[in-house]
């Protein structure tokens, strides 16, 4: 029986799509992310010493959130008006020329007169005086 994993094969699709400054900012961003079925994952970075030092308040964080990358067009439009957040530059984010399925990918060509022809099958019938 074949081993249904194969070792060759990668399917890491996470970027890091945007950093979040505040602790407000990130549950409201997470509300949208989990309303809108996009999952992610928070990468929580250490603070200095001297950010630790003279933050009072304790609401001020620095995070990451991790995203796939089809749905980092989904992403951006679902955090408009959200104030405190870096996006990540993650390069052209044209999803038109990105192929989603495999059938899209094996499109049928219209019959658009190409050079190739293909013969029709002739069909003959067979009688029955071959069992005599």
């Amino acid at each position: 029986m074949a081993s249904i994993i194969q070792n060759s094969q990668v399917f890491n699709n996470e970027v890091s799509f945007c950093r979040v400054y505040s602790i407000e900012n990130k549950k409201l961003l997470e509300e949208r992310f989990l309303a809108h079925r996009i999952s992610y994952f928070i990468e929580w970075q250490d603070k200095s010493f001297f950010q630790r030092l003279f933050d009072r308040s304790g609401n001020k964080i620095v995070c990451t959130f991790r995203i796939n990358r089809s749905d980092i067009a989904k992403a951006r439009e679902l955090c408009q008006g959200i104030e405190g957040i870096k996006f990540k530059d993650n390069g052209d984010l044209d999803n038109d020329n990105i192929i989603k399925r495999r059938s899209e990918a094996v499109k049928v060509k219209e019959d658009d007169g190409s050079d190739m022809e293909i013969p029709k099958i002739k069909v003959e019938e067979i009688s029955g005086s071959d069992s005599e």
